[in-house]
Parts: structure tokens; sequence; C-alpha cells
């Protein structure tokens, strides 16, 4: 059983790896496999590896793209790609995510119908509303016209992954609502029309964001100020309703049914039934609070670890530690297999392991006496703080390599904020949020009060717990391999010292192979300094081109911003930024004053130390604090082992297009040309006045390859090897344009596209230009690909 379990989880893990799902020549394959395997009875064990690869890959593109690549009664016919083809389509879906003031635009639904045929299968969309004029709420079932497209996040190395989260959340394509045709039902669900209740009590509450978020699991109303505090905090993981609460409301049921059962209920005859009786009836009233929270994926998660520790514990057997942990990790696997792509099931998961790990090799601190009597108050409570503050420690450790591979950053206060901040919420704040939605049903005055309270707690924690925010640090990649190698070797360490399973040699021996990894990893980035790199971030329809050599940095470009508030630059630019440790950038270009190129000037002036920041034509807005530089043709710079040239403007013109910052960076033997958005007018001047400085190995094509751009004459003068088109995925545009892409391969110019292969790096030396694309080398996994049929 012990190997089998093994087997299952090492293939769903290798799922993360996976380069395309299976098609349904490799199911008959596998399925084939298993077979044989069952023939052979020293092999049978192995069946479980092609047996759990089909369960995934079924389950993946069934719940994905409601198809599966053979014919079964529970698939629909097609596959939801089939229905990107760049027409609007008649749908009836019903409304499956609560909807506030913030996302009447934008919430997620299960699709019933496509152009009057009922699907066997409902897959889950996430619906784009550009101006909606119709309140909805969820449970109803409404008729839209849509256009269909995947879900495609942006690529970038160090960037939120929101293609993976979206897939681990079930949905992978994206229907932008073209109008609205009317409704089936407009019967919201008893969870929706009680969720409107609450949000009417508190709607003048200034956290009701945070309570909506610790009630139904709704983040949608917390500001993004009060989202970038609890992540510097370190405490994100209280407003997702898991396995903290989850615990918490069960330790509540628990409590309160074995205080009346023991009163009401005959205990002496009932023995061991009673302990049932207990625990399957909190069990029960946990499914209330899951209920509140729509039964969300983390919630499922922490509700089904819960129901199978309460299972093997009434059946009265001892266990394994890595046995029980294997079997839940199996268990929730199997219930969810694209759980396996959500960050948030390994840290808790994680963290439950480090917990018990720490109780087990420290039981005597656990450990609590009830024969003593005569133990005081204080003597308990110190035993109760040194466990917790133990506990802590623990985690703080044990979590840091996970936390900072999957965010590169951390609090040093973390411990700290969460020793004060876990009691709080766990004891007191969201009993109360509980308590008052219950009270909402009849005894609304009351509740409000509760409400209240509650909103004056969060708010008082968070002013006063503010200032520890300023320990939150990012860390470049080369900070975060020493520190987890440094956690490494101390692990290591106290593992010997504890379990006195070797010499003092072998540690000894251990610490100096792990001082000579680290040289090598120092050495090998010093080997870099002989190379220069162009790397294009993925900013959707926009551009930010980073530039690196001998240890400075140029950008071009800033990416765009949204009137909603959001700046491409905060979460695709600066955490690359920061993962490798940039601080001061040399030079800034912005080559126009199009909010697509310079809509982050703001941000990134803000968090890094620049230099010089040059511009093709003033920003109308800009901050006159900020000093600028006007790019004229014919100026140039220095920058390690690089010349960069100005080859245009001469003169600022009506066309803001043709205004653009257009360099060429050369190292004297490679050269590449950042271009803007230049339409052919000025492509022409640059043919007339600068033919001879235009020839490029690699060429940013004009205006995103915009068909007023790219002509015949200047891609001939500027002959290059590579051409690099910066648009958005599927924009509405049509960027690039096909007789453009025609131009270029007319002159076998090779093309990749940043909205298509996600971030693009380039690695320069004197032998070769080398490309790397996010999507096809740097994470070339099955979830950043769009499904096909």
């Amino acid at each position: 059983m012990r190997i089998a379990l093994s087997l299952a989880i090492t293939v769903f893990m290798s799922t993360l790896y996976w380069p395309q799902l299976l098609s349904e020549h490799a199911i008959l394959l596998l399925a084939l496999c298993c077979v044989v395997l069952l023939f052979l009875p020293r092999l049978r064990i192995l069946t479980v590896i092609p047996v759990t690869a089909i369960y995934f890959s079924c389950y993946a593109q069934l719940t994905l793209t409601g198809a599966l690549p053979f014919a079964l009664p529970i698939a629909n016919n097609a596959s939801l790609q089939e229905l990107v083809d760049g027409k609007d389509h008649t749908i009836i879906v019903q409304i499956s995510s609560l909807i506030s003031v913030k996302n009447r635009g934008y919430f997620t639904a299960k699709l019933m119908e496509v152009d009057g045929g009922a699907l066997n299968y409902h897959p889950s969309l996430l619906m784009s509303w550009y101006s909606p004029n119709v309140s909805l709420q969820e449970g109803q079932i409404q008729r839209f016209k849509v256009r269909l497209k995947p879900i495609w996040g942006r690529g970038n190395p160090a960037g939120f992954d929101s293609q993976k989260w979206r897939y681990s959340e079930h949905i992978a394509y994206q229907a932008s609502v073209k109008s609205y045709l009317g409704y089936v039902s407009q019967i919201p669900s008893l969870r929706g029309r009680f969720y409107e209740k609450v949000q009417s009590i508190i709607a003048t509450l200034p956290q009701q964001g945070v309570i909506l978020a610790l009630s139904f699991a709704d983040k949608s109303l917390i500001s993004f100020e009060q989202k970038t505090l609890f992540k510097k905090l370190g405490i994100t993981h209280l407003l997702a309703i898991s396995g903290l609460h989850i615990g918490l409301f069960f330790s509540f049921f628990y409590l309160l049914l074995s205080y009346f059962c023991k009163r009401l209920l005959a205990e002496n005859y009932l023995g061991w039934q009673l302990y049932y009786i207990v625990n399957y009836g909190a069990l029960c009233g946990v499914c209330f609070y899951a209920y509140l929270a729509g039964f969300s994926l983390p919630t499922q998660r922490a509700l089904l670890m819960l129901a199978i520790a309460v299972f093997l514990l009434s059946l009265k057997r001892r266990y394994f530690l890595t046995d029980l942990l294997m079997l839940v990790l199996f268990l929730i696997l199997l219930w969810d297999p694209l759980s396996i792509l959500s960050l948030s099931l390994w840290l808790s998961f994680a963290a439950i392991t480090i917990i018990l790990l720490i109780i087990w090799r420290f039981s005597s601190v656990f450990k609590i006496d009830n024969i003593d009597k005569k133990r005081t108050l204080w003597q308990t409570s110190r035993g109760y703080i040194k466990a917790l503050i133990l506990i802590q420690l623990g985690l703080t450790l044990l979590m840091l390599p996970l936390q900072l591979l999957s965010f590169s950053a951390f609090n040093l206060f973390a411990p700290v904020v969460n020793f004060i901040a876990v009691p709080l919420f766990s004891l007191l704040i969201i009993p109360l949020v509980l308590f008052a939605c219950l009270l909402t049903i009849f005894a609304e005055p009351l509740a409000s009060g509760l409400f209240t309270l509650a909103d004056y707690l969060i708010g008082h924690f968070l002013h006063y717990i503010a200032i520890f925010s300023e320990g939150y640090e990012d860390y470049s990649f080369t900070a975060v391999k020493l520190i987890m190698m440094a956690i490494c070797l101390l692990v290591v360490i106290l593992i010997i010292h504890y379990q006195r399973c070797a010499t003092p040699v072998v540690t000894y021996l251990f610490s100096v192979l792990l001082v000579f990894f680290v040289g090598i990893s120092l050495y090998q980035e010093e080997q870099q300094q002989e190379k220069w790199f162009v790397e294009v971030l993925d900013v959707g329809q926009g551009l930010s081109v980073l530039i690196r050599s001998q240890g400075q940095y140029m950008l071009y470009d800033t990416g765009p911003s949204y009137p909603s508030g959001f700046v491409t630059a905060k979460s695709e630019i600066l955490p690359y930024l920061n993962s490798l440790g940039i601080t001061t950038l040399d030079y800034l270009f912005v080559s126009h004053s199009d909010n697509d190129h310079a809509g982050g000037l703001a941000t990134i002036n803000h968090h890094f130390a620049i230099k010089q920041i040059i511009m093709g034509e003033p920003l109308p807005g800009l901050d006159k604090e900020v000093v600028t530089r006007q790019c004229k043709a014919g100026q140039r710079w220095l920058m390690g082992r690089l010349t960069i040239t100005a080859l245009s403007p001469n003169v600022l013109t009506r066309n803001n297009n043709n205004n653009s910052c257009v360099l060429r960076v050369s190292d004297g033997l490679h050269s590449l040309l950042l271009t803007g958005d230049i339409e052919k007018k000025q492509e022409l001047l640059l043919v007339k006045n600068a033919e001879h400085r235009l020839a490029s190995d690699i060429l940013f094509a004009p205006h995103h390859g915009s068909r007023y751009s790219s002509s015949a004459t200047f891609i001939r003068s500027a002959s290059p090897q590579w051409v690099v088109f910066t648009s958005g995925f599927m924009n509405r545009w049509g960027f690039p344009d096909e007789q453009v892409k025609l131009r270029y391969k007319n002159q076998s110019v090779k093309m990749v596209n940043s909205g298509l292969s996600g971030f693009v790096r380039f690695t320069i030396d004197k032998e070769q230009i080398k490309i790397q694309t996010y999507r096809e080398d740097l994470a070339s996994y099955w979830y950043h690909h769009s499904l096909s049929s």
C-alpha cells in the first residue's frame, strides 16, 4: 500500500513538468500497458503509474475543456477550444461567484448551453463584461452573446503565474460579453441572498472587505493597499478560508457538542458512540462554514483533510505519521488532481507536516499533565506559550525555503506578527464575524454591533502592526540560493546533532561540500559577465525591454497602466528586476508618451534609483521633480561594453508615434534596434538619414507589428536575423498584422511574439545569439499553453 501511494503521488507531482496532456493515442498505449502489467504478478503494482497518468489527463481535459479525447456520455461532444474561432456565440450560464460592486463585470460562471445546445458537462468560464448594465448574483441563470478565448496569463520568470492559478481553479477559458440577452432564472442562491444581506449591513464599515473574506471567501472588496499590507506582514493565509479556519470552526463545534452531549445524553451507556456523535456532528457543522465559503477549492481540501482525520481516528488504530501524510495527500489529489498546480496546497500541506514533525520531535513540550493538580495557571499558560513559540519558530525556519522559492521575499518580523495575528483572528475576530453572520438571520441589530466590533479590532490591529511591514524584503535569485543553502546546512547540522546519527566529521564534510557548491554557483554568475542580455518582458499590449551588460542596466519603456489603477510594472517588471537584485538603473528610456509604453514610468521611478531618464517626447502630467532629457538623433551613451546611439527623432511632430526614441545598441559585433511606435513615414526618413546604421541582428517591430509600419524598404535596410513583436495575446487590433508577418517572412527573418511566447531572452556573446522564451524554453509546461481539442 505504501509503495502504491508513493508511486501515485510521484506521478501526480510529475504532471507539473509534463509538456502536454496525454493524447488519445497515448491514453490507449498506457491502457495497454496496464493490461500487460496486470498479468505480471511481480510488476503488478506498477499499474498504478499508467492508471494515475490516465486519470490526471482525463480529469484535466474534462474539467478545463468539457471534453475528452474519446467519446463518453459524461463529456461534451466538442472542446471549448473549438469555440475559440473569433465569432460570437450565444451561451447560457449559471453565475457561480459572489458579485460585489468591484467585480460585477468580472465573475465566474458554469457554462450550461452553447448556441442552443445543452451540455453534458458544465465547465467553468471567467466572464468579462466591460460595461455591465444588469445587476447579477450567484445562482442566477443568464443568457449572453460572447466571444471566447483561452485564459492566457503574462509569462515572466518572476511574475505571478495567473494561467497556472486559473487552471488550478478549474478555469481555462474566458468569455468576453458582447451583449446581454436576458435571464432564464433571476432567483439567486441562498448563499447569494445571505451575502447580499450581510453586505448591506457592513456596507459602511472600513474593513468590510476583510470581513467578507473571512466569512464568504470573497476578497473583491479588499483594497489593493490592504492586500499589499497583508502580503508584506506575511499573514495573507488569514484571508484564505482553509485549514486554519476550518480547524477553528471544528474545534468550536466539537467543544459545544461535547458540552451538551455529556449533560443531555447518558454518557455511561453510549461509551465510544458519544465520541462518534461529537466528532461527526462537529464535522457536519463545519460544512455550514464551507457552504458560506462557496465550497471553494481550498475549503474543499481542508474539509476533506479534516474528514479523513476524523474517520481514521474513529477507527481506533495507530498509524505511522508518514503513512497518514501520504494517504491524506493522495486522497486530496484523487479528489482534485488540478490542486497539484495550487501553491496554497503545498504551503498548507508543508505547514501541517512541519507542525506534526515538531510535535513528534519535541513531544515533551506538548505533553499536558492532567494529573498534576498543583500546576498554577501561570505554569500552564507558560507551557502553552512555549509550545506556540516553538511551533512558530519551526514554521519560520522550515517554511522559509518554500516561501523564498515561491515569492522571493520574506518579512523578518513575520514570526512576531503571526504570533499576535493567529490567536487574535482565530480566537476572537473570526468567531465574532461568523456569529454575527448567523445573527443576521434573526437579530440584525445585534449582528451589526458584532460586525462593528470586528471591524474595530481589524482596523486597530492593522494600524498598529503596519510598522512591521518595513521588514519585508525582496531577494534576488542569487540571495535566495545562498539563503536556502545556509538553511539546508543548518537543518542538516541540527538533524545530525539531535539524532546523533554520525560523527562530527560528517557535519564538517557536508559543510565543506555546501560551501564548494556555493562557490561554483558564484563562479558561474561571474562568467555571465562576458555576455550581455536583451530581455523582453511580457507586459501584454505594450513594451518593456531590459538590457544588461557587465553589471549595468538599461530599461526601454515601462509597459501600460489601466484606469482601474492596475500598473503592469508592479506585477511584471518590478518582480523580475528585484529577482536580479537590481536597485539602480543606469538608463531609463521612454520611447514616447503612449500609455502602453510610458504607463509604468512613475512606478519604476519610485522603486529604483535612476541615473538618467531619456524621453522621446514630453510626458503630460509627469511630476515636475522628475528630471528627464530629450532623446535626439545623434546622441550616444556607453553602458558596459555597449554603445547606445539615438537615430530618431530629429524634430518632434504632431504624430506622437513618430516621436519615438529609436535606439541602436551595439557591442561592435552584434546589435539590436529599438523602434518604439514609428510608422512608415518615419521609417523612410530613417532609411534616408541613417541607412548605414540600421543594420541589426535583432529588430523590435515598429508599432507592435501594425500594418502602418514595417515597410519592406525598412526591413531590407535593417536586415535583421530576428524580429520581436510585442503585442497582447489575441489583441483587438490584430497585431501583428498578417501582411507585416509576410513581409518579414519574405526576407527570411525569424519571428518571435511576446504575446504568444511570453518573456523573451537573447543571450549575446562573441560566438552567437541564443534565444530563450518563457513558454517554449524556460517553463514549457502544459498549463502555460492553450488546451486544444
